[in-house]
């Protein structure tokens, strides 16, 4: 019975693996690939509120945004 879950489980996991790797057309670094899955895992399992990560996501880009301004407004 064990088997049968763990197995369940790892063919979960390739299928997602596979899913995320078909639509980047394997552009992306293995850490990469790995980081994605198990957000996506830890997200499942409300390890994670992917709220939380997505309002994370937006600081860092907002912020990154305003370097890259920053930068500009010096080079003119």
């Amino acid at each position: 019975m064990l088997g049968s879950a763990t197995s369940t489980a790892v063919e979960r996991v390739f299928s997602q693996a596979w899913q995320l790797l078909h639509f980047t057309r394997n552009r992306l670094a293995p850490s990469t690939i790995r980081a994605f899955l198990c957000l996506g895992a830890w997200g499942r399992s409300d390890l994670l509120a992917m709220e939380d990560l997505l309002a994370s996501v937006r600081s860092q880009k907002r912020k990154q945004n305003e370097v890259e301004a920053e930068e500009d407004d010096k080079e003119k």
